[in-house]
């Protein structure tokens, strides 16, 4: 497919180097910042269950014209700076623990407008990419983001997140193989994929139509999935701030 093509030779070739700095807790550079962003934001619109809510949602509302621009997205996109000019941390998994990640690899929390939204990514079985909630005064276009912070979590607390990514899988997780077995199966079978990612990049956010955007989406998922989805609620992980310039244990 030309999306695919176009986005290993334009987007992954030159994110990989970024990913293999962010794992060797190494600070990006702004135009760093701007193609992880990016990387972000297309692993959200790629999956099959957003492809899945984008064509019921094109359906209902009758849209027949193709979009101008593929799945990849472009550095100059505007909405990179709601996630470039986040602040970031990175937390890492008990030496007991791990991350799973899930067929919908992003979790995001909210649209990304809003401050108190956040971005959870599992880069390895050991450490987790967040980009965080931000103040209600935040400006995505003139924040200058902290330095990347890292956090050590206390054991079980990897499994914690880990609840949320499951929860909104669309069909399946994937984890080390020395992680697998009769506990994770049990961790994870009920809740596997009960709320799948919202699509929230299918409405443009203004500020005082969040609540009738979101209840848009939930329509269209609930059509699509043919169950009736309750309100949207990340709980515990929303918001989620940087709190110090320095690594911590939470």
């Amino acid at each position: 497919m030309p999306v695919e093509n176009s986005l290993d030779k334009d987007l992954e070739t030159s994110v990989a180097p970024i990913y293999e700095k962010i794992c060797s807790y190494n600070e990006l550079t702004d135009d760093e910042r701007i193609i992880w962003s990016q990387f972000l934001l297309s692993q959200l619109v790629r999956t099959p269950t957003y492809m899945r809510y984008e064509n019921i949602a094109r359906e209902l509302f009758g849209i027949t014209e193709k979009p101008k621009h593929d799945r990849v997205g472009c550095r100059e996109c505007g909405d990179l700076n709601f996630v470039a000019n986040r602040d970031w941390c990175l937390l890492l998994a008990h030496e007991d623990d791990f991350f799973v990640r899930s067929d919908n690899p992003v979790f995001q929390t909210g649209f990304i407008e809003l401050p108190d939204t956040c971005l959870f990514y599992p880069l390895t079985p050991k450490l987790c990419f967040v980009a965080c909630s931000m103040p209600n005064d935040w400006d995505a276009f003139t924040n200058k983001p902290n330095e990347t912070c890292g956090y050590q979590l206390a054991k079980g607390g990897a499994h914690f997140y880990n609840f949320h990514l499951a929860k909104a899988a669309g069909e399946s997780l994937i984890l080390s193989p020395k992680h697998d077995g009769i506990v994770a199966e049990r961790m994870y079978n009920d809740i596997l994929g009960v709320y799948p990612q919202p699509p929230f990049s299918l409405h443009v956010l203004d500020s005082n139509n969040a609540e009738s955007a979101f209840e848009s989406i939930r329509k269209i998922m609930s059509i699509a999935d043919g169950t009736e989805h309750p309100c949207w609620q990340p709980m515990e992980l929303e918001p989620f701030y940087q709190t110090n310039h320095g690594a911590g244990t939470t």
